[in-house]
């Protein structure tokens, strides 16, 4: 893979094996493997590549830097090909990561039709924060006259990986123009993210990988049992990373292989809520997938009746 930007890359290198180190000394099963897993960490290839790689490479996004009260971060805007306006999706990434681990997702949300924004959180953990960044971001470009002619501001919808995706359901709760919430295998901490949850207007849409260290061990039972409406979708077999897009092979070496048909899984699920939700049309061919690759957990749509199932 050629690497355009070396002082992005080594600054994401270093970072990302100081983040790899720290969720090792965390986990509870001691032995050979952690010590291999630091070893190949410490001492692996100098390539950055990453592992799942399904993007197009003529996609460049816009980069902006935007100033906001809650903190100053680098964004990237994907454009879809249409020069009507077009509703606006904010995609968050996880902890201790960045925008360009979204970047598959925001050329992807691109092609099908929508306004892709994707920052870079201001902080590591202050979930809050984040959270009001987001908000700020999506008052940002709907008030900025620059942005109207290709934003239509009245259809936003928000989507979130890992701790993004309690930044962006922070993000949602206090954002009524908010249409859907798409949590990709969130992850709640200290009750934060359930409480927001409560008091979500939006439609809300969750697909969760297997419990593992990597998602706090499942712990967005929490945030979905707390919200109003809901929809979870269950991955089998799915590990944290197979919702990054695109996720690294130190990633994968902590949290578990990411494959091509759990991915897939993720992409086309969040894609069609998304499409239904901000009333896209539906750009690309791919099918939901079978029951064998998700399976829905949990349906509750108060103002129909339908109950829990």
């Amino acid at each position: 893979m050629a690497l355009t930007d070396k002082g992005r890359v080594a600054c994401e290198k270093m970072h990302e094996m100081r983040t790899m180190k720290r969720v090792l000394a965390r986990m509870h099963h001691a032995g050979l493997a952690i010590v291999i897993a630091l070893a190949a960490i410490t001492g692996g290839s100098t390539s950055c590549a990453h592992t799942n790689q399904s993007v197009s490479p003529n996609g460049m996004p816009k980069t902006i830097r935007v100033q906001l009260p809650a903190g100053t971060a680098d964004v990237d805007v994907y454009w879809p090909d249409a020069t009507a306006q077009a509703p606006m999706v904010i995609i968050a990434h996880g902890f201790s990561r960045h925008r360009h681990n979204m970047s598959g997702w925001g050329q992807h949300l691109a092609r099908e039709g929508f306004v892709a924004v994707v920052p870079d959180l201001p902080t590591w953990s202050d979930h809050a924060r984040n959270g009001r960044f987001i908000s700020e971001l999506q008052a940002y470009f709907g008030a900025s006259e620059s942005w109207k002619t290709r934003i239509d501001a009245t259809r936003v919808g928000l989507l979130g990986f890992s701790a993004g995706g309690l930044s962006s359901l922070l993000a949602a709760a206090e954002s009524p123009r908010v249409a859907i919430w798409v949590g990709l295998d969130p992850v709640d901490r200290d009750g934060m993210g359930a409480r927001a949850a409560a008091v979500i207007q939006s439609r809300a849409f969750v697909l969760t990988a297997e419990p593992s260290a990597c998602n706090a061990h499942g712990n967005a039972r929490s945030i979905i049992a707390a919200l109003p409406r809901r929809e979870h979708y269950s991955v089998p077999g799915a590990s944290h990373v197979d919702a990054e897009w695109p996720t690294s092979w130190m990633a994968e070496l902590v949290c578990g292989r990411s494959t091509e048909e759990k991915r897939g899984a993720f992409r086309v699920r969040a894609t069609k809520a998304l499409h239904e939700a901000l009333s896209v049309t539906p750009l690309s061919r791919a099918k939901i997938p079978t029951d064998q690759s998700a399976y829905p957990l949990h349906m509750k749509r108060p103002e129909n009746g339908e109950q829990e199932k």
